[in-house]
């Protein structure tokens, strides 16, 4: 099993971005010399409690300058929010900067804000979303493109550069209801599942729908690489030390998860009910609720065993680790827990 590094980045009001930023790369660089794989920040708008990762790309580039065989994920671009030949350039030119090495992960996203704050209705992410991704696969692979969509349309334009890649960049797609699992089974693309988003025994649930509507489709079985885990994951010498640093943390990401959206957020629809659901959840969470449920905060031992589990459950190929979750753990203690899980639970899985 490969392991990467996820980074949403909050960034409270005590904090500097300056040195968020400083430290998130230093992070990156070392996570190359332990034997980290890939790394992935994802894309967040309008809230620094959430996240100040607006342009993972510009992220990835500073990392791609710092490591020679660390793959760059984008976990995720929120497709729906930009127009998709500008995403196909700037995907390319990451690809030649770093020689072939971007990893392009994408998503619909779900958070009012982001569509509100862009101008763009929430209930065409879907349409926007598979149109505009259509598209990039065109400006990737054609020498010049024509397109003409719902919402965009061009004629006879040079997309330059190419990436590197042939013949594009790995794409690997956010997935977090079941309509996006079996849908992406049915287009045959990898997916993401988080546990964040989705608890251990939910994600249980969806992925046989994921490979089954594979399967059906007739797309080749791939096996683990089909599935990568993100999920938050800390592991320290015992767990008065991991609830003493994490605890913190978990208070912070509950609080900002339960803001995300309001009660009148929740239409009488189907994603309406699914908001309704969320900020159920949320509310009944503590950090031991989380621990149970979607995290794994471990000693190194009891790391490799829930990981081995989930790996037979799951069949997973990657799992990215989000080291922290919330953003309150100090840069130095995120340094201390990867080398252990690089030293002591990595090496299980390899």
């Amino acid at each position: 099993m490969k392991f990467g590094l996820h980074y949403q980045m909050p960034c409270s009001g005590s904090q500097s971005p300056v040195q968020r930023y400083r430290d998130t790369v230093e992070q990156a660089a070392h996570a190359e010399a332990l034997g980290f794989e890939s790394v992935w920040p994802v894309e967040q708008h309008f809230n620094p409690n959430l996240s100040i990762i607006p342009a993972p790309l510009l992220l990835l580039s500073a990392i791609a300058e710092r490591t020679r065989t660390l793959r760059l994920g984008i976990g995720i671009v929120l497709l729906p929010l930009s127009h998709p030949v500008r995403i196909a350039e700037e995907i390319a030119v990451l690809d030649v900067l770093s020689n072939g090495r971007v990893e392009f992960g994408i998503g619909r996203g779900a958070i009012p804000t982001h569509f509100s704050g862009y101008g763009i209705p929430q209930a065409e992410s879907r349409a926007r979303f598979l149109e505009g991704l259509e598209l990039i696969i065109q400006a990737w692979t054609n020498e010049r493109v024509s397109f003409h969509g719902k919402f965009f349309n061009l004629d006879n334009v040079w997309v330059v550069p190419k990436p590197v890649q042939k013949p594009y960049p790995p794409i690997r797609v956010a997935s977090n209801n079941i309509e996006t699992f079996e849908l992406m089974g049915e287009l045959g693309y990898p997916i993401f599942a988080a546990s964040q988003v989705n608890p251990f025994k939910r994600i249980g649930e969806l992925i046989p729908v994921y490979r089954e509507a594979r399967k059906k489709a007739g797309h080749p079985d791939n096996g683990p690489e089909d599935v990568t885990l993100l999920s938050p994951l800390y592991v320290d010498e015992s767990p008065e030390k991991i609830r003493q640093v994490m605890e913190p943390s978990i208070k912070q990401f509950i609080q900002t998860a339960s803001s995300l959206y309001r009660p009148e957020d929740a239409s009488p629809d189907v994603a309406g009910t699914r908001i309704r659901d969320f900020l159920e959840r949320i509310r009944r969470l503590n950090y031991d609720k989380v621990c149970e449920v979607m995290a794994i905060f471990e000693t190194p031992d009891a790391c490799v065993e829930r990981l081995g589990r989930l790996q037979e459950q799951y069949n997973m190929g990657r799992t990215i680790v989000w080291f922290n979750p919330g953003g309150m753990v100090p840069h130095d203690r995120v340094m201390h827990s990867m080398e252990l899980f690089a030293a002591k639970v990595m090496p299980h899985f390899q």
